[in-house]
């Protein structure tokens, strides 16, 4: 590393997280940093004093960004930054990358289990064993199993989950409309793709509609009642996007209402959500924690990341995905 690029002769970089150890992964490296690990607030504002490059999620506050002069990068731990005020970052000529990506995977299986937890209906078998209740076989058509492979899925967002998403779908055998701005971009899959605008006639057709996109003020607010009323009363939501992007008194109402049989939610409006949320009690309902993109293997792709990033900083080139 360049000696010189530092303010002293090694880069100090801060991880701040109450429980991912990356300074492990950061202490390997074969080039010289100074890594510090911090799992609170109040241990994070004196480090903040001589920081070159801060790795956080959660424990980021505006104000900080005043308190660390020697920064030259914040590297995210989420594919999301909607917390940071980017033209702050701007003004200050701080490089800011986020970790787009890194659960992608994580997040597309936690999307395809949730889809054979409603077709298999898992979450009844949970609730029975817990109950030690041996439930007879159905008697009626509604009551019985599904099979995925020739059902029609629709996602919402091609970015790395949407096509990791669409790729294992397509080998469960089932058919894939991808909803994305871009309807012009290639893609080696045999899907079929859509404008935002067809959104509607494509929610209209999907057995399972998922929510694989960022959280953007056009995607706020996304699926309202316009949308779940052209929904299969069959169907299943299931959104492992973000709760802004669902009106979620829209969506206790059309699941009381039957105009969706079912939704399977890992992000919420709110969160953790309230305990006065009818959704708790609702049982055409699944709860996760916003634990799609819940992986082991979180930290050393976020190193990775970061390693490749403090390396570009030096180099002046642009950092993988770069916002600022």
């Amino acid at each position: 590393m360049s000696v010189s690029f530092w303010f002293n002769e090694k880069p100090k970089i801060v991880i701040a997280h109450s429980s991912f150890d990356i300074k492990s992964l950061v202490d390997a490296w074969d080039e010289p940093t100074e890594c510090v690990w911090v799992k609170n607030k109040t241990d994070l504002v004196p480090a903040l004093a001589d920081a070159d490059i801060l790795v956080t999620m959660t424990l980021w506050e505006p104000r900080y960004l005043a308190l660390a002069p020697q920064l030259k990068l914040l590297q995210t731990m989420t594919s999301g930054v909607e917390q940071y005020d980017t033209e702050a970052f701007r003004e200050r000529g701080v490089h800011l990358a986020s970790a787009r990506g890194v659960n992608a995977n994580a997040v597309a299986e936690h999307a395809v289990a949730l889809m054979f937890s409603h077709a298999r209906r898992l979450w009844e078998a949970r609730d029975d064993q817990r109950q030690s209740f041996w439930r007879k076989p159905a008697r009626t058509r509604d009551e019985r199993r599904h099979e995925v492979a020739g059902t029609h899925v629709v996602i919402v967002g091609f970015g790395a989950i949407g096509a990791r998403l669409a790729t294992v779908c397509l080998a469960l055998g089932q058919t894939v409309t991808v909803v994305r701005k871009n309807v012009t971009a290639g893609t080696e899959f045999a899907v079929t793709t859509v404008a935002d605008d067809q959104l509607p006639e494509a929610a209209g057709n999907a057995d399972y509609l998922i929510l694989a996109c960022p959280a953007t003020p056009e995607t706020r607010g996304l699926i309202d009642s316009s949308i779940l009323r052209r929904m299969k009363p069959t169907a299943c939501l299931i959104n492992v996007a973000r709760g802004s992007v669902v009106v979620e008194s829209d969506l206790i109402a059309a699941l009381q209402q039957g105009q969706v049989g079912m939704a399977a939610l890992d992000t919420f409006e709110q969160e953790p959500l309230p305990e006065t949320s009818p959704l708790w009690s609702m049982p055409n309902v699944l709860i996760t924690p916003h634990a799609a993109g819940d992986t082991v293997a979180y930290e050393s792709r976020v190193a990775a990341i970061l390693h490749e990033n403090v390396g570009r900083l030096e180099e002046g080139k642009p950092l993988i995905n770069q916002i600022v």
